[in-house]
């Protein structure tokens, strides 16, 4: 995506104005960010009631036992949308699509390791080691360059 910054000192507030030959989800994503004037947020549910944590502070959101968590370096939240709705509403930028039942924060990866067979252990922030599945084993090394 290319970003151009203009000042103009007559400007009593800035104005954001976005080209693109469609709307995609992730154009979707920067128009809202830009519009609430904040980081995006992601709803979670613990004991205490709902929660609002930054997109910034999750590792990663993965299924177990017919629930989506959504887990931080603090602690794992309990996430009410389904992982193939989180996945079309976050940037594809910033999360990656590991298996069927995870996605990672892009920006949490430290190190790959490809040395086992067909598969990619992904370390992230924190000391938490998780696998992609091998039928997205392509994707993560177009993506990543590797």
């Amino acid at each position: 995506m290319k970003v151009e910054i203009r000042v103009d000192p007559a400007r009593t507030e800035p104005e954001a104005i976005l080209y693109a030959p469609e709307v995609t989800p992730q154009l979707e994503a920067v128009a809202r960010m830009l519009s609430e004037g904040g980081e995006e947020r992601l709803t979670v549910w613990s004991e205490r009631g709902a929660s609002f944590i930054p997109l910034s502070d999750i590792l990663r959101l993965y299924a177990e036992r017919q629930s989506v968590l959504a887990q931080t370096a603090d602690a794992t939240y309990t996430v009410r949308q389904r992982l193939y709705e989180l996945e079309e509403c976050l940037a594809p930028h910033r999360f990656v699509r590991i298996s069927n039942s995870e996605i990672v924060n892009a920006r949490k990866i430290t190190g790959m390791d490809f040395s086992l067979t067909g598969t990619i252990r992904i370390r992230l922030r924190g000391g938490l080691e998780t696998y992609a599945s091998r039928r997205y084993v392509s994707r993560l090394r177009k993506q990543f360059d590797v």
